[in-house]
């Protein structure tokens, strides 16, 4: 409408006096500001408003971060006391029975031996499981071991207790996390990972892959269990506690199954993250 009235002043112009040609040049450059002054209002207009938006979606993608920092911060430091508890109390009262067991092993009947050397192997046992879980439930241990070593530990615990083979495989030469602590995290995802196999997915095999490329550690774990549909399996809390770690971590998820397939899980974490925001854990 606006390019319309222009062209009919123009075809005006032509056919009129001076003072009618100079009145519709300054009518049609007045119109032509206006226009322009349109244009720059609506164009700030979206740009101020998309402002406004990005600023709104950063701000909230800020407070997800948080919560879910505080989150992990929480599990991590409830995991510690654990570890402390089981280490201390449990470990004290085990060690105590143990010494028991072999007193009362001393002054058995020789028709008790067996009975009473198998409670104390029990308690020897359950010593030695109590100590290595507490070392992976307590994050600075896992940190002073490395992230190989306490993927090592973890599998030769479940090993003992449920799977008949659960193997590490490294490909690669081993390299430095940006963020050391990151190490906790990705740790706990496979920790994670093994005690959904353990409680669900009646496996008898675990194979985990650390594959150091060039930007990335590609973790794979996978196990030979009875696997699950992936698009119907709901969500329970261990999942999202993975996919929550993941994204704190920056890092990509992704996990894969089918019924008699058993489940794999695939973590692509960035080896150069040095510009993200440190996250304590």
């Amino acid at each position: 409408m606006i390019v319309l009235s222009i062209m009919e002043a123009g075809e005006r112009l032509a056919s009129t006096s001076s003072a009618e040609r100079y009145m519709l040049i300054y009518m049609i450059n007045v119109l032509a500001i206006i226009v322009v002054l349109f244009i720059a209002f609506f164009v700030m207009f979206n740009i101020r408003k998309n402002k406004l938006l990005q600023e709104r979606i950063k701000r909230e993608q800020e407070f997800e971060t948080q919560i879910a920092t505080a989150k992990a911060e929480t599990q991590e430091q409830i995991l510690k006391d654990i570890a402390w508890e089981l280490h201390d109390s449990v470990g004290q009262l085990l060690i105590f029975g143990n010494m028991q067991s072999r007193s009362l092993l001393r002054l058995s009947p020789e028709s008790l031996e067996f009975k009473v050397a198998e409670v104390n192997e029990t308690f020897n046992s359950s010593l030695t499981e109590v100590r290595a879980l507490s070392k992976t439930l307590n994050g600075e241990v896992v940190l002073d071991l490395g992230f190989q070593k306490s993927i090592s530990n973890e599998l030769i615990r479940l090993e003992r207790m449920r799977f008949d083979k659960a193997i590490l495989e490294v490909v690669g030469d081993n390299k430095l996390f940006p963020r050391s602590k990151d190490e906790v995290m990705l740790f706990r995802i496979l920790q994670e990972f093994l005690s959904n196999s353990v409680k669900y997915s009646q496996a008898k095999n675990i194979h985990i892959i650390l594959d150091y490329q060039a930007d990335y550690l590609v973790v794979t774990a996978k196990d030979d269990g009875k696997g699950f549909d992936i698009n119907t399996i709901e969500k329970g809390s261990g999942l999202i506690n993975m996919n929550g770690r993941a994204k704190l971590i920056n890092a990509e998820l992704t996990l894969n199954s089918a019924p008699g397939e058993g489940v794999e899980l695939i973590v692509r974490y960035p080896l150069d993250n040095a510009t993200q925001e440190e996250v304590d854990v």
